[in-house]
Parts: C-alpha cells; sequence; structure tokens
C-alpha cells in the first residue's frame, strides 16, 4: 500500500443562526460537515471527504486535482492506495 497527499482548498463559514461552524471542500463535490468550533468542523469535513475519496478509490473513480490558488486554507488529506500484489 502507498500513501498519496493531497492538498485541497477549504472554505469555512459560521451559521448565523446557530454559531456553528461549517466546512467545506469545493473541490470534492462540495463535501462538508459542521462543528461548535473551527478546529471541530475541520477534523468532521476531514472525515468525510477521506470517505468520499476511499469511495472514489474503491470505485476506480479519478480523484479530483486539487487546485492550487495562492490564497486560501487548505487541507492536507492522505489517500492509501492498494498496491496490486503477484505471487
Amino acid at each position: 500500500m502507498t500513501k498519496k497527499e493531497y492538498n485541497f482548498r477549504i472554505e469555512y463559514e459560521v451559521d448565523k443562526k446557530t454559531g456553528r461552524v461549517i466546512a467545506t471542500i469545493p473541490e470534492l463535490n462540495n463535501v462538508s460537515s459542521f462543528g461548535d468550533t473551527f478546529a471541530e468542523a475541520e477534523a468532521n469535513v476531514k472525515e468525510a471527504a477521506l470517505c468520499y475519496l476511499e469511495t472514489l478509490e474503491k470505485e476506480k473513480r479519478p480523484i479530483p486535482k486539487p487546485v492550487f490558488r495562492t490564497e486560501g486554507t487548505y487541507i492536507k488529506l492522505y489517500v492509501t492506495k492498494k498496491t496490486s500484489s503477484r505471487s
């Protein structure tokens, strides 16, 4: 197994009604999650994004290529890729 590193842009928004933080990764089909703090929202969206990437891998669908911009906040994700073993 090998690990591939991806850096995706993450966006944060605070819900005005609840005060909860919403974290979204636009490049991953707008995967999003929320939390009471920025750290909690980021941890939750990271888990959701890894599940999404794992599903793409299992279905042999391409993982979107991150688009680097000079501005913004990025989240680092590590995807484990299975390598075929021959006996």
